[in-house]
Formats: C-alpha cells, structure tokens, sequence
C-alpha cells in the first residue's frame, strides 16, 4: 500500500488512506479519512455489534426478554 496522509487523501476525494503505522489494537490497515479509525477495527466493531444483536434477537424469538445495556 502506499502511504498517503489523511489531508492528501481528502483533497484527492478518498475515503481512505494508509499511513503505514500500526492501529492501538495492532493492526496494519487502512483508516477512514472521516474518522481516522482502522478499517479492520471498524469491521471487528460491526460483527461484534451483528453477533449481539443476533443474540438479542434469538433470545426474543424464545419468549426470554434479554437484559439490554
């Protein structure tokens, strides 16, 4: 990947670029350039969120009313 600055990325109208430094959670992947978060740390987010929901949604179908945070 090459690197590309978070600014660079913007006036070029990209959605993400590379910085070639490594997330807190250690990976080393692209990063949106409306947040700055790690793609790979927004794509663990929304399955983590998915399975939840799913959980809720499973529990629900049994008649069991699970506690929501």
């Amino acid at each position: 990947m090459e690197i590309i600055t978070r600014l660079d990325a913007a006036k070029a109208g990209l959605k993400r670029y590379y910085t070639g430094k490594k997330c807190k959670h250690g990976h080393d992947s692209e990063r949106y350039v409306y947040n700055g978060h790690c793609v790979e740390c927004a794509i663990n987010s929304s399955l983590r969120r998915q399975a939840e929901i799913k959980r809720i949604m499973d529990e629900a179908a049994k008649g069991n009313v699970p506690e929501v945070i």
